[in-house]
């Protein structure tokens, strides 16, 4: 169609209200052209106007406008080309542009059309001299300078590592309001490097770029800064699809870290064998060093497109699963969790309540937590998908805890969490994953064949076993273990096998033990094992030793000689049980330790127990034990020391006279009532009078007998010294109650006291005193360390406690609190809190600084509270 004179357009003032002239847009001397290959003459600096006629049918797309400007810079690859003032209508699309006639020749060449990737095509009509172009005009390439600018001046703090260009979706700038700038067109990228190559005064800050989501397929600007060492290149989210052409564009840019993740390349079946041109460049890739990068490789992270990739079976179509019987392709299992409350191992754990034990075994690959889901693959289990799909509806059942006081604890499941399959995402390629391969090895490097010993203990943190789970709970796969493990090494070779801590519930039925008939030892402690008939394949092994404590079968038996006993029943050979000798008179070792609920781990050590002792040591200091009791705390000591086993002198019975005025022994004294001390004074007075003496924390054993939310019961035994020549052992018994909650920056701390309190003195065994003090315990500083120890001032710890405290207290998003205190403060947390309220009362601050209102109080009350 040729081009024909317009008078009847519309006249209008175009004013952005940023300052600059507005453009006088003027129709009467303007040339339009429609479906045009060629135009008369060039419209040097004067604007043109662009129609781009979709006629609605791109109104039901998700985003028209990104479907137009993709097509239209496609169209001009290589030149600059500055849309301004784009809008958007139901039926046409309008922007203008200047100073662009290379960009101008490729769309009339191509008859001024657009090809879409929906495969459709649409035209342009375009409008020559529509208004002569003014200085102090909007201006894009003065807008992108003066952006670069900015943010050079602005250097983040990106993945812990300061200094870095933060250009991430480049185009999303608030100074583009009116202006379209691409980084994903050559010539923008162009001109961007080369404004901050141009940069002197900050360019040598520099230590990195984030050119993450910008649509980038071509780096070649990138080499102006080769020959440089940096940080991080981040180049995640882009279209970067040619590993030959990356591998050229970066051959001389250096950086410590590179990310690639979300690029096509990723998906490509060479990667991530294609960067290894890249191997002398950077260090770590996606944050994986550069010599591991094919050990900890994942299809979740490169080759797969979960929103893409494969069919999705859920409760809604669950007969759809059929299609898929005799795939061999990798199926993607995944679980939803926005809350993020379990964590990797909890959540496979409750996965696998629901695999059958009956069917083909299962085993997990390439887990990942993304996207708050868990995600990880399986193959070649067709019969489980059915199984966990048909018979157990998807759902994870999450079990808690009814009763512990039977030999089995009763659980129930209050509640369950649903997941979905991804069917066929991706096809199994070579080099990827074999859990049957992975097995072998592993169990090769388990075998010490100089001891003939096969340690299995916690078999899931072997190398090469990083990107499978084998979950020895599952008697299948336990079964195909030991077979294997029986095959490999030819059971007779193997004297002592180790299999604790895997969470085995039953070795019922395994055929191949009986192919381990050199087997001596065996370890089966810290296991699932709750009867002992669950291991009678076991029985026709001439064992020598067996370990089974820290198993729940242990609590089946109220005396050791009864456990003893049983055990012997069915093991007659038996000569050692849990490391001690089965001789004339049995007996088991005494357990160093115990924790009803692990939750009060910290009360036994230097959250309470230890510094209790330590105080209690240092007379100086003793007075500070107030702090541990209430007005209503009570304590009560008793003394019980034979003093005919001890040196008789004037000296010792000097010693015992403190403990014996305030000892309260009820076989001695009918009067109960007597020296039962009751609150904090009266307490400290009895305390303050004890003797000086010092403890031998390597006897302690601890017994945490009671913990809640309300209460615990701690117990401790162990010796201490009166006097070089004195030792006494001693046991102490403290019930704690929460004094107060809702304490700390988090409000979620809590002050207990002690309530009650028994303190016994008795005389050492023989045994303890040949043990007494036999090693030395290194003195721990017990002062807070807060910020005010120049030694720990820098370190990482504090420095991401201060900004966790500056934003507790201010509200403030992670990038505003790393300005501050680090950048403006540097790290005075005084200060920072200073420039808070001097840029809060000055409305310095904006609305999109803070986090939002629903997640914390008011930021105004936080300081004066």
């Amino acid at each position: 169609m040729t081009r024909r004179l317009e008078t009847q357009g519309q006249d209008r003032v175009i004013n952005f209200g940023d300052g600059t002239l507005p453009i006088i847009v003027d129709y009467r001397n303007a040339i339009k052209y429609y479906r045009s290959k060629h135009y008369d003459r060039a419209p040097g600096q004067n604007w043109m106007e662009f129609h781009v006629h979709h006629e609605g049918v791109l109104n039901f797309c998700e985003n028209p406008r990104q479907l137009i400007l993709n097509a239209l810079f496609k169209a001009v690859e290589g030149d600059e080309f500055f849309p301004v003032n784009y809008k958007s209508g139901t039926h046409v699309d309008t922007f203008l542009a200047r100073s662009c006639q290379k960009a101008l020749d490729k769309l009339f060449h191509q008859r001024l059309s657009l090809q879409l990737v929906t495969g459709g095509t649409i035209y342009m009509t375009v409008w020559l001299n529509i208004a002569p172009y003014k200085a102090g005009q909007i201006s894009p390439t003065l807008i992108m300078s003066r952006t670069i600018d900015r943010l050079m001046n602005k250097l983040e703090t990106y993945n812990g590592i300061p200094g870095i260009l933060n250009m991430a979706n480049f185009s999303a700038q608030p100074a583009f309001e009116n202006v379209v700038v691409r980084l994903n067109n050559l010539a923008t990228l162009r001109l961007a490097f080369d404004i901050i190559y141009n940069n002197d005064g900050r360019r040598s800050a520099l230590k990195g770029f984030s050119l993450a989501n910008n649509d980038i397929s071509d780096l070649a600007p990138l080499k102006l800064f080769g020959d440089v060492d940096y940080a991080l290149l981040d180049l995640s989210g882009n279209k970067l699809a040619s590993a030959t052409r990356l591998c050229a564009d970066l051959e001389r840019f250096r950086a410590k870290q590179l990310l690639m993740a979300q690029n096509p390349i990723t998906k490509l079946a060479k990667y991530p064998e294609c960067l290894k041109p890249l191997k002398k460049n950077f260090e770590e890739v996606d944050g994986v060093p550069f010599d591991r990068l094919y050990k900890t490789y994942t299809p979740l992270s490169y080759e797969i497109d979960m929103e893409c990739d494969g069919t999705r079976i859920d409760w809604s179509n669950k007969s759809a699963l059929a299609q898929f019987k005799d795939s061999s392709k990798w199926h993607a299992i995944l679980i939803p969790d926005p809350k993020q409350e379990f964590k990797k191992d909890a959540i496979i754990e409750y996965f696998f309540i629901n695999v059958s034990p009956e069917l083909s075994e299962f085993y997990p690959c390439y887990y990942k937590f993304t996207n708050d889901e868990h995600r990880f693959l399986a193959r070649k289990c067709f019969d489980q998908f059915e199984h966990l799909v048909h018979n157990c509806n998807l759902q994870i059942p999450i079990p808690s805890l009814v009763s512990d006081d039977g030999p089995i604890p009763e659980y129930i499941n209050e509640r369950t969490v649903s997941y979905y399959l991804k069917m066929d995402v991706s096809s199994f390629k070579p080099g990827q994953v074999d859990p049957k391969a992975c097995i072998v090895e592993a169990v090769q490097k388990c075998y010490n064949a100089v001891n003939r010993v096969l340690n299995l203990e916690n078999f899931q943190q072997t190398a090469g076993l990083e990107s499978v789970i084998v979950k020895l709970s599952s008697p299948k796969i336990v079964k195909i273990v030991l077979w294997i493990a029986s095959k490999r090494f030819m059971g007779s070779q193997i004297v002592d096998l180790r299999l604790g801590s895997n969470g085995i519930v039953s070795l019922h039925s395994i055929r191949s033990m009986a192919l381990l008939n050199g087997l001596h030892a065996l370890d089966l402690s810290h296991n699932w094992i709750y009867c002992l008939s669950e291991i009678s394949t076991f029985s026709k092994v001439p064992l020598k030793s067996l370990r089974l404590h820290g198993n729940p079968l242990c609590k089946n038996y109220s005396l050791p000689r009864e456990y003893i006993r049983a055990v012997k029943d069915m093991f007659p050979s038996l000569a050692t049980l849990d490391g001690v000798a089965l001789n004339s008179n049995p007996g088991l070792a005494p357990q160093k330790d115990f924790l009803c609920n692990t939750g009060a781990y910290e009360l036994t050590g230097e959250r309470f127990l230890y510094p209790y002792l330590r105080e209690f040591e240092d007379v100086d200091k003793r007075d500070n034990l107030i702090r541990y009791y209430s007005d209503e705390s009570v304590f009560t000591l008793t003394c019980s020391y034979d003093s005919s086993r001890g040196m008789r002198s004037i000296n010792l019975a000097q010693r015992l006279k403190w403990y014996n005025c305030h000892r309260r022994n009820l076989l001695k004294s009918s009067r109960y009532t007597d020296n039962v001390n009751v609150g904090a004074h009266e307490i400290m007075e009895v305390l303050m009078t004890l003797p000086k003496v010092k403890h031998d924390y390597i006897s302690l054993q601890t017994d945490v007998m009671h913990y809640d939310d309300k209460t615990a019961v701690i117990y401790v035994t162990g010796l201490l010294r009166d006097e070089p020549d004195l030792l006494l052992a001693f046991s102490r018994q403290f019930v704690l109650k929460v004094d107060k909650t809702g304490l700390g920056l988090g409000k979620n701390a809590r002050r207990l006291k002690i309530i009650n309190e028994r303190l016994s003195i008795m005389s050492p065994t023989k045994k303890q005193e040949l043990a007494a003090f036999k090693f030395t315990e290194p003195t721990l500083d017990l002062k807070p360390k807060l910020f005010d120890d120049p030694k720990e001032e820098n370190s990482v710890n504090v420095q991401e406690c201060k900004l966790h405290v500056f934003q507790v207290l201010t509200n403030l998003r992670p990038r505003w609190v790393t300005r501050i205190v680090q950048d403006e403060a540097n790290w005075n947390i005084a200060e920072a809190l200073q420039l808070f309220n001097q840029m809060d009362s000055k409305n310095e601050l904006p609305d999109e600084a803070f986090l939002p209102q629903d997640l914390t109080f008011n930021k105004s009350q936080q300081l004066s509270n």
